[in-house]
């Protein structure tokens, strides 16, 4: 479709547009004591993006903005000595609606999501399974491809796995692709009973053909190739609305998933985004080994889903 977004300049661009009628997202990076993800928070704020808060110890904040051109009088910086109390302040800054968008900066991934998902947090809604949604825009495929989940979900059951695919087509939608195309990943395109894994595709697949998942293409399971190369997909018998042209890869497991992520963006060299949805505002997370480009990009997919939220 024409106006679906396949760059993530593009991404950035329709944010932006967003941004500009319906106002600025409201950005908090939890740990704001490390340069490269205060760069890139900066780079959105410049850009008209965001309106950035800074949690984290304020006298190393402050040295931090002022290297990137920044009065720190002009930024709300606010001060936190340690991961627990920076965490605190985004739970409650968001469960009292005073951010759109978390930014992860030096806490750690599972120190958020502990904090973020307890019980009396109220940032979960209702029962809704959280999960990480990645996106890549790699050199030779025509359209940014999104993974899930490489972040939060260990060993998802059939169940996890279809809540997993329910979020990852909604990111997918924003980016307006109309009729996802979704692989489940296994190792082989055949059922195997000692394979869980290829079970489980199958079972996502077809409740995909009788409608129980909607609005949506499923095929599964599929190899990686198999799910994103037409001439291998072609070599192998596999004929679908799939294979050879997913949008989306879901993977068995964490294991997988980080794996793959991480050689996209180390050995492939590709571009990347990551969020944690599902939540009451969306959460952005880069892998330690990302660029300061990646981390934009996490901000601005971030802020698209965040802009899409608001009424």
């Amino acid at each position: 479709m024409s106006d679906q977004i396949v760059r993530f300049d593009q991404l950035l661009a329709r944010a932006l547009s967003l941004a500009s009628n319906k106002g600025k997202v409201r950005a908090a990076l939890m740990g704001a004591d490390d340069s490269p993800h205060v760069e890139a928070l900066l780079k959105a704020a410049k850009e008209g993006l965001v309106s950035p808060i800074l949690i984290g110890p304020q006298n190393v904040v402050e040295r931090i903005v002022v290297q990137y051109g920044f009065p720190p009088e002009k930024l709300t910086i606010i001060d936190s000595d340690n991961h627990s109390h920076t965490i605190a302040t985004a739970v409650r800054l968001a469960s009292e609606n005073g951010v759109d968008l978390l930014i992860r900066g030096t806490v750690t991934t599972v120190g958020v999501l502990n904090r973020l998902f307890g019980k009396n947090s109220g940032f979960r809604i209702g029962k809704n399974l959280v999960s990480f949604v990645s996106a890549f825009e790699l050199p030779d495929y025509p359209r940014l491809l999104l993974l899930s989940d490489s972040a939060v979900n260990i060993a998802p059951d059939v169940t996890k796995k279809i809540a997993i695919v329910q979020n990852a087509l909604s990111v997918a939608r924003l980016l307006g692709v109309d009729k996802p195309r979704v692989a489940m990943l296994a190792a082989v395109e055949v059922i195997y009973p000692a394979m869980p894994m290829t079970l489980d595709g199958a079972v996502v697949s077809k409740m995909a053909d009788k409608g129980q998942i909607k609005n949506c293409f499923i095929d599964g399971p599929l190899s990686m190739d198999v799910a994103v190369l037409p001439e291998v997909a072609k070599q192998k018998g596999a004929v679908s609305e799939v294979a050879g042209r997913a949008d989306i890869v879901i993977a068995p497991n964490i294991e997988t998933a980080n794996s793959l992520y991480k050689a996209m963006a180390m050995m492939v060299k590709a571009k990347t985004a990551g969020v944690v949805v599902g939540g009451k505002v969306p959460i952005a997370i880069s892998s330690r080994c990302d660029t300061v480009d990646s981390m934009h990009n996490s901000l601005a997919l971030g802020s698209l889903i965040a802009l899409n939220n608001r009424s």
